[in-house]
Formats: structure tokens, C-alpha cells, sequence
């Protein structure tokens, strides 16, 4: 069953992520009609067969039904339909805009279906528009236009925080991940308000949801987000009063980390003693749901959880754990918290000891040296939290001193000796530093990062030389290094805490390491003809999830044919893939995951698998169609390969009944899917109207090629007509200049020469109710033949309606002859670009 409900939810991300790809590519082969027929059948078809299997597979009321996730690939659709739009007819509309409106036409599903991944969408998508539309806005309620802007923003997610803990509330969601996506939206704009200046308030606005939190509804989560962010606040507000006292700056920003790291541990101890009973029982249920309802697997469950930091259902467990004074069972997110004390608060202890003693490099790093051999020592005085904390700290200091003359390469022995002192040195102190996972992992990173630094970097200085499965093999041994690492040590309820750092430092490393650019650009040699096909490396590597099935098969199989389905289709798919090894890797660990019941590792992986998607698209020696046709094609094998193994599952018995969909969900998805299609088919025709019937005015263009994800590649446009009103908005009276700066569109005046080039001749401004043409001299009588243009601000510039042209990937060396661009005007002023011309008027095909 779980292999099924994966296959449903890989089914819907790679057919997600290759309809935008699609979207972007923005190919010239089919006419527009092709296009927006196909963008159209998407939204339809995934609608459609959301309804079509309304009673099966959990229903719309199954946040893993498939009806839901079929729905919330409708939902994607949609953005791509707007983007597709966008993209055809050049409107050129700010990026805010399209998000706002894709959030508006998926209200009607988000509100019937009750599905998480859709509510979590729409947030997403609403605070996009918000961050965006910060950026462009004009408002100035409180003297400062960001303020009111952020301000705006913050009480929009304040909203949405509310609506999650009261309305939403009632819907299945035992990780609370909704309420807690708002609550990090929330943390973010109250964040953007300590970014800009505003650290008094910040600092206020983050004891406030702490406070809530803390006393209303409890949430470790949103508690440890306020504090941090309470932080850093009253950190800025220090800097900002204490003026040029460095030494005051630098004890009381690390007294003050020191001192919230102890605030979170109390935090975590008293969270599992009070609240602990409740939320043991949200994890049995949520881990029934993912691994089975079986007894054994409901405890493999709550183990799982429990080391991945939910809290421990018993309180004696607990006030053990508060006993050991370690951060072995924090949650996840108060380990990224102290990581990013023990990175900075040594940094600042650096930058002092830099800057005030002047000491060179090579007496910086004799400093730390002195201080790693001091760390034994210390380790075996520290008997209590804080003592640890400070060891802890001591130790990350040390590794900063000593990682300086590193990078200088100042060190008089060599780069190969450096990294076998920096081995010995983290493995001496990672046996030593008991119940203190997060130190433990920092010295494993910092170890490998030696390595790669010192040893293999200059190994792939000869790169020419080597074969390409050597640029791949670092990522593969530490691939392999923690599945083996994991296999024998890491499965069952129980975990030792003492392999779980260096685990996860060798799986991040080495998923990270495959999908960082410089690798992708040699795991990817599929499209390049000076490359080969497949890398042995590659090989291993794409079909180690096939091992990973047949190795575990015993372990979750529930009838061969679900197997041999599973096993075929895992297969298939990994044979596709096998240029892109980082995508089998994090289907990989998906799949181990479910085999050692790790729900933590679980969710690392499915986030693994989204960043190797997002970075797929931004690599450029493979067309974006290319890519689309790849991911639409392995979408639909999934949809299949799932579908099969629904059919080998038991038939259900005479007497079940079948689940019925929630009152109004059907005409709520009926709605939903025929408000996307009838927005988008009139904003087509009224595209299409103004194409039709507007005059031909040529704009010159005052003398890039970025990548939208979205709408694909384009060319920035910058108009002679635009910079002349923005010289005009500064000669006029002051009057009409600040009537002009209040209005987000303004009207103006152009007459066309003998070439249809169009040339300012003024704005229309309503000064003393009555509407007129003004130029530097004033107002003026409107020359014959003017013609009206709508204008729109576009942060400190004007533009017609666009600031950019879509083109086809691969066709901008054609572009870069552009001097006009060719607009469609209607009598209203309304605009649209048709084409790019050269030099001599003429269409660039």
C-alpha cells in the first residue's frame, strides 16, 4: 500500500514539475491554440480524474487519497496556465500578480478538499505574492512605505495563523504542518521588519507570538521560531545602541546565545513532560497512516518520532532524557538553531581577535590548535548542559582557527598532511563529545569538508585526465558509507545516538555533493556529444533503489504481485534517470526510509528530491522541452506503475461500503475547475481582441538573458518612451508631480512619426476635476492625432504594460539585434507586444 501511495505522490510531483518545465520552455512548433488547449486539458483532465476516483483510495477527505492529490496536481496546472498565458501574449505583468491570481482560482479546492498539501500551496503561493508585491508596492501610512507593506503582510499570514488553528483545525493533520507553515510565514515578515530597522518592534512582535504559543497553544515549533527571532532582534537592537564598543558587542551577543540555548533545552524538557501524552498520540496515528496500522508497526512508529523529536509519550522517558543533559532528542529545528549559534558566535569571537589583536593568520590557527588540544580536557569537567554548550562552542571556535590558514594554504606541511589532522583531530573529539549531536555533526562536516578541500579538489585539478565516474565516486562512497552505516546500526525502535551524526552528515554531503552544480554538470553527459551516455558511477548509483527493493522485499511486501509491479517500475524509472543520478539517490532514501521505519528520514529525503528537481531545471546543456518530455513521460509511468498496483491489492468484501465523498467537495472541484477555465479563456480572448484590433505603434528601445521558473527564458526591455516620462515626471509642477506619483497607471500623450515610432508628447493628469495634457511647461492643448497610452509604474521606471520578451530557449542570440518593440493599441490605451524588430523595422522570426 505504500509503495502504491508513493508511486501516486512521485506521479504528481514529476508531472507537476514538467508541465511549468513545459510551460517554460516556450517552444515555437505549435500555434497558440495547441498550447493552451494542453495547458487547459491539464487543469481538466487532473480535475476529471479527481472526480473519477472520488470514492476510492481514501476519498477527497484523505489528505493521500489519490482524488486529493489529483487535485492539488490541478491546482499546479493552473499556475502553469497563467504562466502560459503570460508568456504568449508578452504581457509583461509584475511576477505578484500571476501568484495572487493563482491563489484566488484555487480558493474553491483548497476550501472543500482536505488535503494538506493544497492548504500548504496555498499559503505558499499567497506569501510569494505578498514578498513580491512588497517590492513594487507604493504605500506610506506609516512614513515608511516597506513598513506599511511588511505590516500588511504580516497581519494577512496573522489571518492565516488564526484560520489554521480554529477552522482548519478540524481537518487531519497530526504533524501540524499548516499551522506551523503560518507560523514560519509569520516569523519571516516579522523577521523583514528587524531587516529593516525596525528592531524594537520586531523584538516586541516576537515575544508576542512566543507568548501565545507558550500559553494558549502550545507549539515547540513556533515557540523556538520566536525566541531565535526575539534574538536576533534584540541583538540588532545592541548593535545599534552600544555604537563602537566591539568588546561589549561581542560578550553580550554570545552571553545572550549561550543563554537562549539553554532557554530552548528547558523549553524541550518541560514541553515533554506537559504535552508529551497528546502529541505520542498524534504520532501513532500519523505513523499508521504512512507505515501500517500493525502494533509493531505503530511502535517502530513512535520510536521513529521520538528520536526524530517529537515529544516522548511517557513522562518518566522524559525525565530521564532531562536528566542526560544532551541534545540527542531535540527536534530538528532547534538542532539547525544551536548549528547556527555554535557557526556564529565563534565567528564573532574571530572577528574580534582579528581585528583588535592584529594576529596573523598563522598565530590564529597555532591558537586553535592550542584550543583542540585543551578540548579532551574540558570534555571531561563538563558534567551539565551549560557546561557542555560552552565546550561545544570552544570546540567550533577552535575548528574556525584552525580552518583559516587552511584556506590560505599557510601551513607548512602538506595539503594532504592538513586533512589527516583534521580527520584524527574530529574523531578524537566526536568520541568525546557524548550527547552532543549537533557538535558531533559539525565536526563530521567540517572533516569532510578537509577532505574535499584538500585532497580531492586538487585530485580534480587534473579533471581532463580523469575518467568521469572519478568526479562522481566522492558522492557515491558516502552514499554507500551511510546506507551500510544505517543497515547495521540504524534500523528498529531503537538508534544509537552515537552513528546517528555521522550518518546524516555522510547522506547530506553526499546528496548535496551529487546536485551541486559542478557535479551535475558531469553526471549530466546524456545530451552532450563529447560525453558519454552513462558513467559507471552513474550506473550504481541510478539503480541502487532497485537493490534497496529487492534486498527489503521481505520486509514490506504484501503480496508478490505488488512486488514484482514495484520492482519493475522502480526499475523503469531508474533506467530513465540513469544521466541524472541525484533524483535515484533521494528515491533511494525514500525507500529506505519506509524500510527502517524512519519518518524523519522520510521527509529529508522527499525534500532531497524537490531540491534535485529545482536544480535539474537550471541546468542548461539540456533543453527545457527535453526536460519536460523526460518528466512528463516518467509522471506518467508512475501514474501507471501505481494504478497496477491498486489492481493487485485484495478486492474488498461484499459487505465493505465505499467511501463517499464529503458534502459539497464535488461541486466545490466542479466549481474550482470551471472558475480556472473561464478566467483563463477570457483573458485570452481579450488578449486576443486588442492583438486583433489595435493600432501598430512602434517603441525604440534605449540602449540578459535571465530564466524565469515559471514562464523560461526572456530578455529584459528598457523603452526610450519610458525613460522620457520619468525625465517629464521631474520637470513638472509640483502639483501634478505628486498627483503623478500617487497613480500606479497614468495615461500619456505620443504621436507617430512616418514610421509609426511613437514620440511623448505629455500625461494625462485630473487636476481640478478636469482632465488634461501636461508637459514641462504645464498644461497644453492636445496636438492633432495623439494617441492614448496606458503607462504602468514598475518600481522606479514606466513601462507599456511589459518590461520583458519571452522567447523560445535557445533563439536569444536572435534577439540581440532587437532596436523596436511592435505594441497593439486600443482606443482605452491598453497594450500588448506583438514583436521585436531590428534596426530596419523588421520582424526578428
Amino acid at each position: 500500500m505504500f509503495l502504491t501511495k508513493l508511486a501516486w505522490g512521485l506521479a504528481v510531483l514529476l508531472l507537476a514539475s514538467g508541465l511549468v518545465t513545459w510551460v517554460a520552455a516556450h517552444w515555437d512548433d505549435w500555434g497558440n491554440g495547441a498550447k493552451f488547449a494542453l495547458a487547459q486539458g491539464a487543469v481538466l483532465v487532473s480535475a476529471g480524474l479527481a472526480w473519477l476516483f472520488r470514492r476510492r483510495a481514501g476519498g477527497w477527505g484523505h489528505d493521500l487519497g489519490v482524488p486529493a492529490a489529483l487535485t492539488g496536481l490541478a491546482a499546479v496546472a493552473t499556475g502553469g496556465l497563467l504562466a502560459l498565458i503570460g508568456q504568449t501574449y508578452q504581457t509583461g505583468a509584475d511576477p505578484w500578480q500571476l501568484f495572487a491570481l493563482w491563489t484566488v482560482l484555487i480558493i474553491p479546492w483548497v476550501l472543500a478538499v482536505r488535503s494538506v498539501f493544497l492548504s500548504v500551496l496555498f499559503v505558499v503561493l499567497l506569501n510569494t505574492a505578498l514578498y513580491l508585491w512588497i517590492d513594487v508596492a507604493r504605500l506610506d501610512w506609516f512614513g515608511r512605505g516597506s513598513t506599511t507593506q511588511t505590516l500588511l503582510a504580516l497581519a494577512v499570514n496573522a489571518l492565516l495563523l488564526l484560520a489554521a488553528e480554529t477552522i482548519w483545525r478540524a481537518r487531519r493533520d497530526p504533524w501540524r504542518i499548516l499551522p506551523r507553515v503560518a507560523g514560519i510565514a509569520v516569523g519571516f515578515f516579522m523577521g523583514m521588519q528587524v531587516l529593516e530597522g525596525d528592531f524594537l518592534l520586531g523584538l516586541i512582535l516576537f515575544l508576542a507570538l512566543y507568548a501565545i504559543y507558550h500559553y494558549r497553544r502550545p507549539d515547540l515549533l513556533i515557540m523556538s521560531l520566536a525566541s531565535f527571532g526575539a534574538y536576533g532582534a534584540l541583538s540588532m537592537l545592541i548593535i545599534e545602541y552600544a555604537g563602537n564598543a566591539f568588546l561589549l558587542i561581542v560578550v553580550v551577543i554570545v552571553g545572550l546565545g549561550l543563554g537562549l540555548l539553554r532557554f530552548l533545552q528547558q523549553q524541550v524538557i518541560h514541553w515533554r513532560r506537559t504535552q508529551g501524552s497528546v502529541w505520542a498520540a498524534d504520532a501513532a496515528h500519523a505513523a499508521s497512516t504512512v507505515a501500517g496500522t500493525t502494533e509493531t508497526r505503530v511502535k517502530a512508529a513512535l520510536g521513529v518520532q521520538a528520536d526524530a523529536g517529537l515529544p516522548a509519550h511517557d513522562t518518566a522517558q522524559a525525565d530521564s532524557i532531562a536528566l542526560q543533559d544532551t541534545d540527542e532528542h531535540h527536534p530538528w529545528y532547534l538542532r539547525l538553531i544551536k548549528l547556527f549559534l555554535y557557526l556564529l558566535l565563534p565567528l564573532l569571537v574571530l572577528l574580534y581577535l582579528a581585528i583588535s589583536l592584529d594576529l596573523s593568520l598563522e598565530a590564529l590557527g597555532v591558537l586553535g590548535g592550542i584550543m583542540a588540544l585543551a578540548s579532551p580536557a574540558l570534555f571531561a569537567k563538563a558534567h551539565t548542559v551549560q557546561s557542555r554548550d560552552l565546550v561545544g562552542g570552544w570546540v567550533a571556535c577552535a575548528l574556525l582557527l584552525l580552518s583559516v590558514p587552511i584556506v590560505e594554504a599557510r601551513y607548512p606541511w602538506p595539503p594532504e598532511i592538513s586533512a589527516l589532522l583534521a580527520l584524527v583531530i574530529s574523531t578524537v573529539l566526536y568520541r568525546l563529545a557524548k550527547g552532543q549531536f549537533v557538535l558531533r555533526m559539525l565536526l563530521v562536516l567540517w572533516a569532510l569538508a578537509a577532505i574535499e578541500f584538500l585532497v580531492v579538489e586538487r585530485l580534480f585539478e587534473r579533471w581532463t585526465t580523469l575518467p568521469y565516474w572519478v568526479l562522481e565516486l566522492p558522492a557515491a562512497l558516502m552514499f554507500f558509507g551511510a546506507l551500510l552505516l544505517g543497515h547495521f546500526q540504524l534500523r528498529g525502535e531503537r538508534k544509537p545516538h552515537f552513528w546517528l551524526p555521522l550518518f546524516w552528515s555522510l547522506l547530506l554531503v553526499s546528496q548535496l555533493h551529487l546536485a551541486s552544480a559542478g557535479a551535475l554538470f558531469y553526471s549530466m553527459p546524456f545530451w552532450g556529444e563529447s560525453r558519454p551516455y552513462l558513467t559507471a558511477t552513474g550506473f550504481l548509483l541510478a539503480m541502487a533503489p532497485v537493490a534497496i527493493l529487492a534486498f527489503y522485499w521481505r520486509a514490506w511486501r504484501e503480496q508478490t504481485r505488488v512486488f514484482g509491479i514495484a520492482l519493475l517500475g522502480v526499475a523503469a524509472l531508474c533506467a530513465v534517470w540513469t544521466p541524472y543520478p541525484p533524483l535515484a539517490l533521494a528515491l533511494s532514501w525514500i525507500l529506505v526510509a519506509y524500510a527502517w521505519r524512519y519518518l524523519s528520514l522520510l521527509a529529508v529525503a522527499v525534500v532531497m528530491g524537490l531540491f534535485c528537481l529545482w536544480r535539474l531545471y537550471y541546468i542548461l546543456n539540456i533543453s527545457l522541452l527535453d526536460k519536460a518530455e523526460l518528466l512528463l513521460a516518467t509522471g506518467l509511468g508512475c501514474v501507471v506503475f501505481a494504478y497496477l498496483g491498486q489492481l493487485s491489492r485484495k478486492p474488498a468484501g461484499a459487505g465493505t461500503v465505499l467511501q463517499a465523498p464529503p458534502k459539497g467537495v464535488v461541486a466545490s472541484v466542479l466549481l474550482g475547475t470551471v472558475l480556472v477555465l473561464g478566467v483563463a479563456n477570457v483573458a485570452i480572448v481579450q488578449k486576443e481582441r486588442i492583438l486583433r484590433d489595435g493600432q501598430t505603434v512602434l517603441l525604440e528601445l534605449a540602449p540578459v538573458d535571465p530564466r524565469s521558473l515559471m514562464q523560461g527564458d526572456y530578455m529584459s526591455l528598457n523603452f526610450a518612451l519610458s525613460q522620457s516620462l520619468s525625465a517629464l515626471s521631474w520637470s513638472l509642477p509640483k502639483a501634478a508631480q505628486a498627483k503623478m506619483d500617487a497613480q500606479q497607471w497614468v495615461l500619456v500623450g505620443v504621436q507617430l512619426d512616418e514610421h509609426k515610432v511613437a514620440q511623448l508628447k505629455g500625461v494625462y493628469l485630473d487636476l481640478d476635476g478636469q482632465e488634461r495634457l501636461w508637459n514641462d511647461a504645464g498644461p497644453v492643448a492636445e496636438p492633432d492625432e495623439v494617441m492614448r497610452l496606458r503607462m504602468r509604474r514598475h518600481r522606479n521606471n514606466w513601462t507599456p504594460g511589459t518590461d520583458a520578451w519571452f522567447f523560445a530557449e535557445g533563439s536569444a542570440d536572435r534577439f540581440d539585434a532587437a532596436r523596436y518593440g511592435e505594441f497593439a493599441v486600443v482606443e482605452d490605451g491598453q497594450s500588448l507586444l506583438r514583436a521585436m524588430l531590428d534596426k530596419d523595422r523588421q520582424a526578428i522570426q
